[in-house]
């Protein structure tokens, strides 16, 4: 529980933090959450640290005749991108413990999720000011510890499927977004009413208070600061940890970073296949290559992944995270990148048909240099049989005489001989070259 030192007449917020990042921990391109290696190596993580939550949804008894089927239950979702969750308590400035939940998905990203309470703020500049200072404190001292659990657990998991990274390639932020969590008691004030119209007032839909001060909507979630007010509904399930639009938050969180990180892998590759192209080498060329086609898998996946999950999400998380979509523009977002698709197909295939004209051309360059090699060997024959013929008399008893061809060329100098045979093979690939243009 985060704690601000308070001040006569000020009020006090819950907020919570939402932090997309990347993470040293992943498995293999082209592997799922759910087929045999991924889950023991997730079960075993679990078991391996405490603090590693990894859940398997079952919906029905092992007996049951409906064991592993979906949609046995229209109040869960059947499957998520998640692949575990890391529960931890950081201590912040005031050494108060805080909840801090990493929620690690594919593509070597997490979603923090941190709980602040108790933040002492008479406006919204005041309080999104408090709320990032005391996420950045705490993000940085969660993500060490994090990264020492992983550490932990990278050589005891050297069997399994696990991939690690440099530490160098993680630990980048993509964004802090902060949503308000109100209580029905608290948007009752008209002092919480001016701060909730204040936070809301530069997002996508501002006009999203009054519908919330009316009680047309529990919640608007557009861009980066969002508001989430309590359940009235005795059925639905108010704690935080378990609200849908937090958990469908984070999902979307995870979406829209793994794309524009999967677009921004793409356009690295691209940028390197244009780099410098005519100067370089084969290698250099096949290694362009090949990170475009890896990027391009890398982002196909992503992409196959998010629609297949959205299929399986409850009717209100699908909802709601469409809506969410909506505001983020997120298919502009994957537009982009299946622009970038395009142009990564088009120089893959430009580098098909370049790397075919450059072995053509060097089996075009052997053949020729074989068809030279012969002309010579042809004339080193002609040379040596002319003279065998010549002093062997027994190779030509049934002619009437020596013959004058093959003595005119026994009495060619072989230096003479060697020197024409390199003219004709020169005007030979002179030719071949005037042809080629």
């Amino acid at each position: 529980m985060t704690e601000i030192n308070l001040q006569a007449n000020e009020q006090t917020w819950n907020v919570t933090t939402i932090c997309p990042m990347d993470i040293k921990f992943g498995f293999p391109l082209g592997s799922t959450q759910d087929n045999t290696d991924s889950i023991s190596t997730l079960i075993k993580m679990s078991q391996l640290d405490s603090a590693i939550r990894y859940d398997i949804n079952e919906s029905v008894s092992a007996s049951d005749v409906f064991k592993g089927s979906e949609y046995v239950s229209i109040a869960d979702d059947v499957s998520t991108l998640r692949l575990f969750s890391w529960h931890a308590k950081i201590a912040n400035k005031n050494e108060k413990l805080v909840d801090v939940v990493f929620h690690v998905f594919p593509n070597h990203i997490a979603v923090a999720e941190i709980k602040l309470t108790n933040i002492a703020a008479n406006s919204a500049k005041q309080l999104d000011r408090a709320a990032l200072m005391e996420t950045e404190f705490l993000l940085n001292k969660a993500q060490l510890v994090f990264n020492q659990v992983l550490d932990n657990l990278e050589e005891k998991l050297a069997d399994t499927n696990a991939i690690f990274e440099a530490k160098e390639s993680t630990g980048k932020v993509y964004w802090p977004s902060r949503a308000i969590q109100l209580s029905n008691e608290q948007l009752s004030q008209n002092e919480s009413k001016a701060i909730v119209a204040e936070w809301l007032k530069d997002t996508h839909r501002p006009e999203d208070a009054e519908l919330i001060f009316s009680g047309q909507k529990n919640e608007s979630i557009t861009w980066l600061k969002y508001v989430i007010l309590e359940c009235s509904d005795s059925n639905e399930n108010n704690t935080e940890k378990d609200d849908y639009r937090l958990e469908t938050l984070i999902l979307a969180q995870y979406c829209y970073s793994a794309q524009e990180k999967c677009n921004r892998k793409v356009r690295q590759a691209i940028e390197q296949a244009f780099e410098g192209e005519s100067k370089k080498l084969e290698s250099e060329i096949q290694r362009a290559k090949r990170a475009l086609e890896r990027s391009r898998v890398l982002l196909k996946l992503h992409q196959v992944s998010v629609n297949e999950c959205l299929r399986h999400l409850t009717r209100r998380k699908s909802w709601l995270i469409k809506d969410i979509f909506a505001c983020w523009e997120y298919e502009r977002l994957v537009d982009n990148g299946n622009a970038m698709l395009d142009l990564c197909a088009d120089k893959i295939n430009d580098s098909d048909s370049r790397q075919a004209k450059i072995s053509a051309s060097k089996t075009e360059y052997i053949l020729i240099g074989i068809s030279l090699f012969t002309v010579l060997d042809f004339f080193f024959f002609i040379t040596q049989f002319s003279r065998e013929a010549m002093a062997n008399p027994t190779l030509d008893h049934n002619d009437g005489g020596p013959s004058e061809f093959l003595t005119m060329i026994a009495d060619i100098p072989a230096d003479t001989m060697f020197f024409v045979a390199v003219v004709i093979a020169g005007l030979i690939f002179v030719t071949y070259k005037k042809v080629k243009g």
